[in-house]
Formats: structure tokens, C-alpha cells, sequence
């Protein structure tokens, strides 16, 4: 490969215009981690066994700053970096007027990008007093350098691919050196990363526990509730006692029955007849959350028609009675006596909601809490009112 020569400025004037932290600010911002710590192997500067993968970049910087005022071999190199790096900055404030570098500045409003620093660096390398003298204040003007201030070391462009220092053979043979220490580096950069990512994904899971665990317990504050109706039995108690016209809230009645507790599953119970359509009213209790159990009304030979669902209602809520807290019925039946004293000895609580004029009074004292049904949880379909 064809090594190529870069011809270094006399930068020594350079060091009559800024002081080491000047020089540490223009490297930090001129220059990404990596090719820093690369500049500190090849000045000797690293250390045996010292992790640079974990320092700061404004240490680093002002570490080789530092020896560049103590070390004429290593501001050579440094300084060399630098023209590689700003050779476009470099070129394009040398071909500006004084008057009109202020021009080129103002579109640059951000100071932590990599073309400001290397611009900086570019008006600090000027001879021209009227371009360096204004580099230098805005250098004083810069702050100490941010990590987040948007430098981006994926987005840096590339660095001294012709640089014979770096990136060739020199004829001493140190090459392979430099090498080896930047391998060793890199592997030590890699183990760092593993173990960081190690620690966050054992953060992660930790914190998936502790959600976990707040779901538990904010689970277990909050009652578990199932909810049957009998909606035939609803339908009849509702006309008899507020007029034909009444019809049950469905929705309501879920919100009165579940209040602040946690709703598992909510059952409704329907006997359908050929002669009426249903589906609407299915599909209203549908969009309600209600798992709507349908059942055809069966006609006698003599006449009389039988529908109830006291035994599949009775199977469903024994089902349920180990995983809910409360159970509650919508029913007046008595016949469902039985079925209560029954879940009450498996666990749960049993609520009974109904109208009163039209529910056994044995049902009301077997519950646990016994909810009068009244107008407030009805809809009045009257139009006249």
C-alpha cells in the first residue's frame, strides 16, 4: 500500500493562542472517543491494564492536551490528527474573507457539533489575526463539554483513512503494536458492554417481578366479582312493579352490582321466543360485557310453556365460586335458596339484587347483602312521560 505524506503547518503559534484546556475543549469537540484513545497509544500515554472504555471523554481529551504542552512529539501528532480531520474546514476558512467567516459562522448556531469544533480549530490555525482573534473568544465562550450534547460517535464523519501514522506501516515497525493495544482495547470495550447489558437485563426482569407482584396485590385490595342475571325473572319483576313500560338498565345494574371491585365475568341468562326478535337486545347486553346464554322458550303438548335456567345458572355459579370473592344473583327466586347456602360454604360472599315485591324473603336472609332494586336502575321506554 502507498503511504501518503501530510504536510504539517507550523502549529506552534497555535500554543501562543490557547492554553491546555483551550486544546482540550477543540480535541473533545473535534474528535470522537475512539480516535482519541487511538492518539493515546500512539503517544504512549495508556497505561498498562488502565479501562479507558469507561473514562470520559473530557479526561481523555485533557490528558493528551496536556502532553501536547510538555511534548513536542505528541502535539505533532495531535495537531497532524487535527488538519486531517478539518482538512474541509480548514480549506474553506482559508478561502473566506474575515468579513465573511461571520457569514459562514451564523448557520453553525449548535457548539457541540464535530464541524464546529473543527471549524474552530480551523480559525485558530488561520494566520490572519482577524480570524483567529475571534476563534479564540468563541472557544472562551464555549462551556465545559456536555455528554448529551449531540455529538454523535456513530455519525462522526470518517477519520484519517490516509493518515501514514496511523493507518500504514511505518518503517520502525510499531505498527502492529499500535495494533495489538487497539485489539486488546476493543475487547476490553466489548466485555464492558456484555457485563452493562447483563446488568440492565437482570434490572429489566427485576422490574417485571415488582410489576408482577403490584398486580398481585393490587389484585387481591380489590374483591373479584361474577355476576348472573336472570333476565326473565328481571323482565317480569320490572313490568309488575313499575308498569309495562319498565325495562331494566343492564348497565347499571353491572355498575351498582360491581362497584369498585373487579369484574371476572358477568353472565346473562335469556329465554327466547319464535315470536319475538331478541338479537338486538343480545347484542346491547353483548356490548355491555355481559357472555350472553340464550335459551328457546319449550311449549307443552297441553298448551303451557316451560323455560328456566335455575340448573345451568346453578352449575355456572358453582364453577365460579373458587376464583371470585363475591358472587352476585339478579333474581328474586327462591329457588335459589339452596344454591346460596351452598356457595357461602365454598368461599364466597353471595349478594342477592332484586325488586322486593317479587322476591322470597328466605333469598333476602340467606345472602350476605341483600340490594332493593328500585326506578334508578331502570329505563322508563314510555314515550307519553
Amino acid at each position: 500500500m502507498e503511504n501518503s505524506k501530510t504536510t504539517l503547518p507550523d502549529y506552534r503559534h497555535l500554543f501562543n493562542r490557547i492554553d491546555e484546556k483551550g486544546l482540550t475543549r477543540i480535541l473533545e469537540l473535534a474528535l470522537d472517543r475512539q480516535l482519541i484513545v487511538k492518539l493515546l497509544h500512539i503517544c504512549g500515554l495508556v497505561q498498562d491494564g488502565r479501562d479507558l472504555a469507561t473514562a470520559a471523554v473530557h479526561t481523555l481529551a485533557a490528558q493528551l492536551a496536556g502532553d501536547c504542552f510538555e511534548r513536542e512529539v505528541t502535539a505533532a501528532q495531535v495537531i497532524r490528527t487535527l488538519v486531517q480531520t478539518s482538512a474541509r474546514e480548514i480549506e474553506q476558512i482559508g478561502s473566506t474573507s474575515p468579513e465573511g467567516i461571520n457569514t459562514l459562522l451564523s448557520d453553525r448556531t449548535d457548539a457541540y457539533t464535530r464541524e464546529c469544533g473543527r471549524m474552530t480549530f480551523a480559525m485558530l490555525l488561520d494566520e490572519r489575526e482577524a480570524v483567529y482573534a475571534p476563534a479564540v473568544e468563541r472557544l472562551n465562550r464555549i462551556p465545559a463539554f456536555q455528554p448529551r450534547s449531540g455529538v454523535s460517535e456513530e455519525t462522526a464523519s470518517p477519520y484519517l483513512r490516509n493518515d501514514p501514522v496511523l493507518n500504514s506501516e511505518p518503517e520502525d515497525g510499531r505498527q502492529t503494536e499500535y495494533s495489538d493495544l487497539a485489539l486488546i482495547e476493543a475487547h476490553r470495550h466489548g466485555a464492558d458492554l456484555e457485563k452493562r447489558n447483563r446488568i440492565l437485563e437482570d434490572r429489566v426482569r427485576e422490574m417485571q417481578r415488582r410489576i408482577e407482584r403490584f398486580r398481585e396485590e393490587a389484585g387481591a385490595v380489590a374483591e373479584r366479582v361474577a355476576l348472573f342475571i336472570d333476565v326473565q325473572n328481571m323482565w317480569y319483576a320490572a313490568r309488575q312493579q313499575h308498569g309495562i313500560s319498565a325495562r331494566v338498565d343492564f348497565e347499571k345494574l353491572m355498575q351498582a352490582a360491581v362497584g369498585e371491585r373487579r369484574l371476572i365475568r358477568a353472565y346473562a341468562y335469556v329465554i327466547q321466543t319464535p315470536e319475538v326478535d331478541q338479537s338486538g337486545f343480545v347484542t346491547m347486553l353483548e356490548q355491555f360485557s355481559y357472555e350472553v346464554k340464550r335459551k328457546d322458550l319449550r311449549r307443552r303438548s297441553d298448551g303451557s310453556a316451560k323455560g328456566d335456567w335455575d340448573m345451568e345458572m346453578a352449575i355456572d355459579m358453582i364453577r365460579m365460586a373458587e376464583k371470585v370473592d363475591v358472587v352476585v344473583l339478579a333474581s328474586g327466586d327462591g329457588d335459589f335458596v339452596s344454591l346460596i347456602q351452598l356457595l357461602k360454604e365454598r368461599g364466597p360472599r353471595v349478594e342477592v339484587f332484586s325488586f322486593p315485591h317479587n322476591t322470597a324473603r328466605d333469598l333476602m336472609e340467606t345472602a350476605d347483602q341483600y340490594h332493593p332494586m328500585d326506578a334508578s336502575l331502570l329505563i322508563d321506554m314510555d314515550p307519553a312521560r
